[in-house]
């Protein structure tokens, strides 16, 4: 490593400028609505299209399903298990109530 004469300016950004770098990403992200992920996981003896529609029957309503993950589990030969996820977003939060403009006449003072 080389040695660095102690008043040279480093060439290497302080660490308060990194942050200052993320700062605009970490604002538009927190201006976004966030959207809430999850999953659901079901199992069935029958088949897989039971596991899923048994997990599918649990998801939230207004939820948009992302996607399905399947995994068969040979419990006893002959004897399987479906074991399945769904993954879903949560809809966005409603915005919240806008607060009466202050151009809007108010009732007169007695």
């Amino acid at each position: 490593m080389a040695h660095q004469h102690p008043h040279q300016p480093s060439s290497q950004p302080t660490g308060r400028i990194r942050h200052w770098r993320a700062a605009p990403a970490l604002l538009i992200g927190l201006m976004v609505a966030p959207v809430q992920a999850g999953s659901i996981t079901a199992e069935s003896i029958w088949d897989k299209s039971n596991a899923i529609e048994r997990a599918r029957s649990q998801l939230p309503a207004g939820a948009t399903l992302t996607r399905t993950e399947c995994t068969v589990v040979n419990v006893r030969t002959g004897n399987y298990r479906y074991i399945c996820t769904v993954f879903f977003n949560d809809p966005p939060a409603p915005a919240a109530p806008s607060a009466p403009s202050p151009s809007a006449p108010s009732a007169p003072v007695p």
